[in-house]
């Protein structure tokens, strides 16, 4: 059993990237999530203006947020999390005994440690600026 962490996961998480993964979740399960009468390209277009303004104020002067989701925006929890659903998937597919997610803090539990190494490369694989770290976990055996 492993913990693999995301490295900086916010700030490595492009506006585009994270609005294509929640485009597909909404295709994906739009018959399914109540959409207050919006359209999808309606829903897409308004998360285009919330992203477009990531503007923060530190110590006295303001700057904007020019690469990856700003932290302190609302939506970016969401949008990182629905991120890293994506490129988790090859993962969960392959099938390791377990595995569960908080939001960049991922427990990992294969059979072997190929298909556990297997995993940390799959992850690895899925985005340019995505890095897993790794630690494996290790417990004392009761006699």
């Amino acid at each position: 059993m492993e913990s693999f962490d995301i490295t900086a996961l916010y700030t490595n998480v492009s506006n585009d990237s994270a609005m294509q993964a929640i485009f597909e979740l909404l295709l994906q399960h739009e018959g399914e999530i109540n959409m207050y009468g919006f359209m999808v390209a309606q829903l897409m277009a308004l998360l285009k203006e919330c992203l477009s303004c990531s503007i923060f104020r530190w110590s006295g002067k303001y700057y904007t947020q020019i690469r990856g989701l700003a932290i302190g925006q609302r939506l970016a929890p969401s949008l990182a999390i629905a991120f890293v659903s994506k490129v988790e998937a090859p993962v969960t597919d392959l099938g390791p005994l377990l595995y569960c997610r908080y939001v960049d803090d991922c427990f990992v539990l294969c059979s072997t440690q190929e298909e556990m190494d297997k995993c940390f490369e799959l992850l690895n694989a899925q985005s340019e600026y995505i890095k897993f770290t790794r630690e494996m976990l290790l417990y004392p055996m009761r006699s």
